[in-house]
């Protein structure tokens, strides 16, 4: 797929280790889809470190998602000790998903750099994606390629990437 008037940023890989991020966890080495519960109902959550700490959580239905409920609940949970940026993600087949953004303390926005590379290496961790992607979201498609080690390239319209090129890494 091409995209028609496409910038492409470049970022470092996400940081897993999970003091780094901050987030309270030590099942495993990584925080990879393990349950937050939330009012009695377990969420999987992929936490990372981009600019600020990410979760990202698998849901059947995006578009359903109660984000201004949901988005807080797990942003603010007593796991973030910093709180979290949290991802919403669909997956539509092994290199396409949708995805919405609940951003801390501002609520649901459009950052599809966050949206991508938080959900890309989320689902490419749970081993659910290929490692290039087009992700939907907010009208428009971005394509992502991730390749671990080398860092994660984002390809979008021009119009959704305005003024993120200077917060690359």
């Amino acid at each position: 797929m091409k995209i028609l008037n496409a910038q492409t940023v470049h970022y470092q890989d996400p940081v897993m280790e999970p003091v780094l991020i901050p987030v309270m966890h030590s099942a495993t080495p990584l925080c990879i889809n393990d349950p937050f519960m939330v009012n009695g109902t377990p969420y999987g959550v992929t936490a990372m470190r981009l600019d600020a700490p990410y979760g990202a959580v698998v849901v059947d239905d995006v578009a359903s998602v109660d984000i201004e409920r949901l988005g807080p609940a797990l942003g603010n949970h007593q796991l973030f000790p910093e709180g979290a940026n949290i991802v919403f993600i669909q997956v539509l087949d092994g290199q396409t998903l949708t995805a919405r953004l609940w951003q801390l303390g501002k609520g649901e926005a459009i950052l599809p750099e966050a949206v991508c590379v938080a959900g890309i290496a989320a689902m490419i961790l749970q081993k659910t994606l290929r490692r290039k992607v087009r992700v939907f979201m907010g009208g428009g498609v971005s394509i992502v390629d991730w390749s671990l080690g080398r860092g994660v390239s984002l390809t979008s319209p021009a119009r959704l990437l305005e003024g993120i090129e200077r917060n690359a890494g």
